[in-house]
C-alpha cells in the first residue's frame, strides 16, 4: 500500500503491528505499538484509515515533529455519521461476524480480481492476508475508540480523496483535499501524497 511513499522519501518505514492484548483499546494498543517503534529521537508518524487513527495515539508517545493523516480522521467525531452508530452497536454487538471479511475478500479477489483496478486488486489482496482475529479486533477498536485526554500535542497534517466513500471528507478537516481519489489515494495519486509529505516534513523537519 505504501510503496510508492517508501521508494520516494529514503528513511521511511511501515512497521508491522504487533498483536493486541485481549479487549484491549486503541489508545492502549498504540502506546505499545509506539515504543516498538519509537527511534529515540525526533521523527515523524502516520498512516493511511485505520493506521491514521493508530498515528493520531502513537504521536503522545513520540518525539513526533508532526502526524500524517492519509485518507484517515483524528478523531472518532468524524467518522461519518453511519459509522457513529455501529459504534453504538458496537458496544453491544462485540462487532461479531467483522472476522468474516478477510475471507470474503479472498473468494471476491479470486472471483473478480482480474477486473480489479490495480488499486482495488491490491486492497482484496491485503485483506485476504490479513488475520481475522486482528482485523476483528481492529474493527471493533475504531467502534469503541476513545481518545486520549488532551489536545495531541504535535500538529495534524491530513490529505484525503474528495471521493473517498469510507471517510467521506465532508465529515473531517482535511489540508489537502485531492480531486478524483478515493480511499486508497497513497496508490492512486502517489505523486499528489508524496509532495503533501515532503511539503509537511519541510515545514516541521
Amino acid at each position: 500500500m505504501f510503496e510508492p511513499q517508501l521508494a520516494a522519501l529514503p528513511g521511511a518505514t511501515v512497521p508491522a503491528w504487533i498483536q493486541p492484548e485481549p479487549s484491549e483499546g486503541l489508545p492502549s494498543f498504540a502506546a505499545r505499538m509506539a515504543k516498538v517503534v519509537d527511534p529515540g529521537g525526533p521523527c515523524f508518524v502516520g498512516g493511511a484509515s485505520f493506521g491514521g487513527m493508530v498515528a493520531v495515539e502513537m504521536a503522545r508517545h513520540l518525539q513526533a515533529r508532526a502526524c500524517f493523516l492519509i485518507g484517515s480522521v483524528r478523531s472518532p467525531a468524524e467518522l461519518p455519521p453511519r459509522t457513529r452508530v455501529f459504534r453504538w452497536l458496537g458496544h453491544w454487538t462485540g462487532a461479531h461476524g467483522l472476522e468474516l471479511a478477510p475471507r470474503a475478500a479472498a473468494v471476491l479477489h479470486g472471483l473478480a480480481g482480474r477486473w480489479f483496478s490495480p488499486a482495488v486488486g491490491s486492497l482484496t489482496r491485503q485483506l485476504a492476508d490479513t488475520d481475522r482475529e486482528f482485523f476483528r479486533w481492529a474493527a471493533l477498536a475504531v467502534l469503541q475508540w476513545t481518545p486520549s485526554p488532551g489536545p495531541l500535542p504535535v500538529p495534524i497534517l491530513q490529505v484525503h480523496g474528495d471521493r473517498d466513500h469510507m471517510l467521506p471528507h465532508q465529515y473531517t478537516r482535511p489540508d489537502v483535499l485531492v480531486r478524483g481519489a478515493g480511499h486508497l489515494l497513497s496508490m492512486s495519486h502517489r505523486d499528489e501524497v508524496n509532495q503533501f509529505l515532503r511539503a509537511g516534513m519541510e515545514k516541521y523537519g
